[in-house]
């Protein structure tokens, strides 16, 4: 985990080949730019299916991520998307956000945003610990 310095955070993980990006702690300044840094730079490396795990973000500025619009406006240009996983009082805090209205979609956990993205029938299965989508020779 990418540590902000506040006991903020973002982590970044492969789970069936879509990348996760964990977000723990304040949506302040520095970690909305971390996260933008963090989309594009996978935009640019051609991932335009993201989930970004809010569970374990502050729920008192979830608002902050519209500061986030023109990152996830060039996801969605590249026709992709990013969704976010949630928890349920988040969720209510998400769908007033007109600005970002199109711009995501919501889930209630990394499974289902996987399957979404990958058009599963089924949950895929957890990802293994300890396992990177990195090869090495």
């Amino acid at each position: 985990m990418s540590d902000l310095g506040d006991g903020s955070g973002v982590k970044l993980r492969n789970w069936a080949g879509v990348p996760v990006i964990e977000f723990v702690g304040e949506l302040n300044d520095a970690a909305l730019k971390k996260l933008e840094i963090a989309i594009s730079s996978l935009a640019s490396a051609g991932h335009y299916h993201i989930v970004l795990n809010l569970k374990k973000a502050a729920n008192a500025n979830l608002k902050a991520l519209e500061s986030l619009k023109n990152t996830f406006e060039t996801i969605r240009k590249r026709y992709g998307i990013v969704d976010l996983v949630a928890e349920g009082y988040q969720v209510r805090e998400l769908l007033r956000m007109e600005n970002l209205a199109g711009l995501f979609r919501i889930n209630a956990s990394e499974a289902q945003a996987i399957r979404k993205i990958k058009k599963l029938l089924r949950l895929p299965d957890e990802p293994v610990a300890g396992t990177s989508a990195r090869i090495t020779e």
